[in-house]
């Protein structure tokens, strides 16, 4: 039996966040090309498990979309 120091820690199945992985601090709301892939054709927030995106990232992605729709950059849900 191997010791669990010599597994993988990490699942390579998981996804990795693209925001992780660009060192993004800050998702800009104005940026509309960048926002358009996290919701769907009803103009929903597409949830975690299908973005790949950390928690961190999620919760500022998903102030960048309200900020959006606010200002009429993204369509709210139909």
């Amino acid at each position: 039996m191997r010791k669990r120091s010599d597994q993988q820690r990490s699942d390579p199945r998981r996804k990795k966040c693209p925001f992780c992985e660009k060192n993004a601090l800050y998702i800009d709301y104005k940026d509309y090309p960048l926002l358009k892939p996290y919701t769907d054709y009803f103009g929903n927030i597409r949830q975690r498990y299908y973005t790949g995106t950390c928690l961190k990232h999620q919760k500022m992605l998903r102030t960048a979309i309200e900020r959006a729709r606010f200002l009429g950059m993204l369509a709210y849900r139909k």
